[in-house]
């Protein structure tokens, strides 16, 4: 009689191999995702800030003949609240200011330095300036 050798399955080596082929895999993706949670952070307070700014900006040119102190926090409201960043607004500083700025402000699995700020100069057709600050640096 002829003696059956039905010997299956991994040897030692060959799952060593496909653990290390997994690791490096692992080693180049989870960077690119983590850098890609950030980004898609920043796009959703830009697209908060962007989405108030209409507001401040009507309010101050609507104002424009009495006063601009109008547009202060506590009558302008503030943006809507996320779980990833508190939102303020700083209306202008003087009764005829045109200035202001939207904050973002990271919360959560951000730090607190984690900002975005749009603020607008204290004139008419001031400059409006986008700035990131901590892991939200470049993300105007």
């Amino acid at each position: 009689m002829k003696k059956m050798n039905n010997k299956s399955g991994f040897t030692l080596i060959e799952i060593i191999v496909v653990l290390i082929i997994v690791g490096i895999l692992a080693a180049i993706a989870l960077p690119n995702l983590f850098s890609n949670v950030n980004k898609s952070r920043a796009e959703e307070a830009l697209a908060t800030i962007s989405s108030f700014r209409p507001q401040a900006e009507a309010c101050i040119s609507g104002n424009l003949a009495t006063s601009n102190a109008k547009c202060a926090v506590g009558v302008l409201g503030s943006p809507a609240q996320s779980t990833n960043f508190t939102y303020t607004y700083t209306g202008p500083a003087a009764a005829s200011g045109y200035d202001y700025s939207i904050q973002a402000t990271g919360q959560g699995s951000l730090k607190n330095t984690d900002l975005i700020t749009l603020s607008k100069a204290n004139a008419v057709n001031g400059a409006i300036t986008c700035t990131g600050a901590g892991t939200l640096v470049g993300s105007c």
